[in-house]
């Protein structure tokens, strides 16, 4: 199983990189978030939570070391976030079955 990425990040800092209906982003290859290098691989998807709830994901591509984090342009989404996110960095968040 893949583990998944949860980061702890405003809303607008991230803004940018979630697709809407009037930016449906499909230009865009791809997004990136800097100074996170998972070692863990393969990796499922990358999920942006504030104050606890998760307000955007997308499917990682790949670690770089130069980009970071790379990952689909994120999806606009609502839900709990599945554990508590720290404050800096990240953490790893494993599939439920």
């Amino acid at each position: 199983m893949s583990p998944d990425i949860l980061i702890c990040a405003r809303k607008e800092r991230v803004q940018h990189k979630i697709t809407s209906e009037e930016d449906p982003m499909t230009d865009i290859e791809f997004c990136y978030w800097t100074g996170i290098h998972p070692k863990r691989k393969p990796l499922g998807k990358v999920m942006f939570c504030q104050k606890g709830s998760v307000y955007a994901e997308g499917k990682i591509l790949g670690v770089d070391d130069e980009y970071g984090l790379m990952f689909v342009p994120l999806e606009p989404v609502d839900y709990p976030a599945p554990k508590k996110a720290p404050t800096k960095g990240f953490t790893y968040v494993e599939e439920i079955e």
